[in-house]
């Protein structure tokens, strides 16, 4: 997911409604200090409005204020961090840099995780193990999350937890059932090539068949076809295998150093028959697409019915579930699966889930600068209260709460049963820093347009320049601890012979 706050940063921009009862006045600035923790709570900060509709939240203002009653002397005060527009953080890490950052922010935990040796980010590991006051017989703090294999998994590669996860985000495709009964559909396709021949008929329909939220089709749909046509190779695949608590929901992940020790085997090359033919797939499914997918708007094409199919999240089901002006039937499924009658490289696996852990809280190192770490981890026991969380994740109606006895909106149903399938093996992008996601990002925007060509001669260029990008990525780390190749190569050695038939001789 998770992993996911990238699409979360886009759901929780400050709404304009009215000041709440006990909301801080913008106006009157109150200087960082012990006795106040400043607080990013994401979508849930208090007059934001998700999704843009319905009224803007105010749940935490009221659970900060009830905290304050038990801490007489200490004030929660709301200060989201500034969006510049860019992936890469600037505003933000100039904030830690300066020790002047919020004490508890919202970031995604791979975004951390390139500065964990800058102590920027408080290790939560300790208190994790402590018990939650705020929950009746309990331990450990830990055994409050319902999925603790997804807390886990968001550790830092020197093995520390700098966040919790205190509620779940996933995605699936809002379908809409009256305008598919048209072209005489009647229920979603299981298989790929089941999709492929529902995504033909809508097109002769004259319907446009599907888009994507933030161009989800092709970002993270590489990383679920990318899972289906690898399937049976993970497990020889996966060099570094995940660590035991963590397992449950990663699997057989592939971290970045995994992936950049197999590039430099052959894998994810064109050397990779399975690479080449996940690509192909997705330029297959981008055709189905609406045709701009970078300005337009998608939702307005759903809603207005000018769209068969929606790929979204969780998110969306606050405005399909609120919006008083949809007027026809609609429900939510999931990406097919791809069969040996789409691919001879599929194993007929199910299609992994992409979301996970949603809004990813951290303290920072304003929280020792100030005097007040126990305060802030007192705080966020609190907020993960069962609850407290039930009332935060209910009024937002976005995400599902990670927290056992929080009850889940309903309506969030269709979303928690896609989440009991497997994790996907990576996320690629993800996976990638600075100029070199950038630099695959557009690439792969450019391919997908038919930029570099039709057919395989458009595919051959396209991977070509992946090839550079891919293998520069790989030098960039050359002297990261992380990145230290032997011990992988060791692994490799046992699984060498059976790895490397399944690689193209090179020309």
């Amino acid at each position: 997911m998770s992993s996911c706050f990238l699409v979360a940063a886009l759901l929780s921009l400050p709404g304009c409604g009215t000041k709440e009862e006990g909301e801080e006045s913008p106006a009157v600035p109150v200087p960082p200090g012990g006795n106040v923790i400043r607080v990013d709570l994401n979508l849930y900060t208090p007059g934001t409005i998700p999704q843009g509709i319905g009224e803007p939240v105010k749940v935490a203002r009221h659970l900060a204020d009830a905290w304050e009653k038990e801490h007489p002397g200490r004030r929660i005060l709301f200060q989201p961090t500034v969006n510049t527009g860019s992936s890469e953080g600037e505003w933000l890490k100039t904030q830690l840099m300066g020790e002047i950052a919020p004490e508890i922010i919202s970031q995604n935990a791979e975004v951390a995780w390139q500065d964990t040796d800058k102590g920027w980010y408080v290790p939560l590991d300790g208190f994790l193990q402590r018990p939650n006051p705020y929950v009746p017989g309990n331990k450990h703090w830990i055994d409050t999350f319902v999925n603790q294999a997804l807390v886990n998994a968001k550790r830092a590669p020197d093995g520390k937890l700098y966040c919790i996860s205190m509620d779940i985000v996933e995605t699936g495709i809002f379908y809409n059932k009256d305008l598919l009964r048209e072209q005489g559909i009647d229920e979603m396709p299981t298989t790929w090539a089941g999709m492929i021949e529902m995504l033909d008929t809508l097109d002769r329909g004259g319907v446009t068949p599907l888009t994507a939220d933030g161009n989800l089709a092709t970002n993270w749909g590489q990383d679920i076809i990318f899972e289906m046509l690898y399937h049976d190779l993970l497990p020889d695949l996966d060099i570094l295998p995940s660590p035991p608590d963590a397992e449950g929901y990663l699997g057989h992940y592939l971290d970045p150093p995994e992936a950049g020790f197999l590039f430099t085997k052959g894998f994810f090359t064109r050397r990779d028959p399975r690479w080449v033919e996940m690509y192909r797939l997705l330029r297959q499914w981008r055709g189905y697409m609406a045709k701009e997918l970078k300005n337009s708007d998608p939702i307005r094409m759903f809603l207005t019915k000018r769209l068969a199919m929606y790929w979204s999240g969780s998110w969306f089901i606050r405005r399909m579930a609120t919006d008083p002006y949809i007027d026809f039937d609609w429900g939510v499924a999931y990406i097919p699966t791809i069969t040996r009658k789409t691919s001879p490289f599929a194993g007929g696996s199910p299609a992994t889930v992409i979301g996970g852990a949603a809004v990813q809280l951290h303290v920072t190192n304003s929280a020792i600068k100030n005097d007040n770490l126990e305060d802030c981890v007192d705080f966020l026991m609190y907020l993960t209260a069962p609850k407290n969380i039930e009332r935060l994740t209910s009024e937002a109606l976005v995400f599902i709460p990670n927290i056992r006895g929080a009850k889940m909106d309903e309506r969030l149903a269709p979303f928690s049963e896609i989440f009991k399938r497997r994790y996907c093996a990576i996320k690629w992008l993800e996976s990638f820093d600075g100029q070199y996601k950038k630099n695959w990002r557009s690439m792969m925007d450019y391919f997908l347009e038919d930029g570099f060509g039709e057919g395989e001669a458009g595919l051959e260029a396209f991977l070509k320049r992946l090839e550079v990008n891919f293998a520069r990525w790989v030098e960039s780390h050359r002297d990261d601890a992380a990145w230290h190749f032997p011990p992988m190569e060791d692994a490799w050695k046992t699984r060498e012979a059976r790895l490397l038939r399944e690689l193209t001789p090179i020309q």
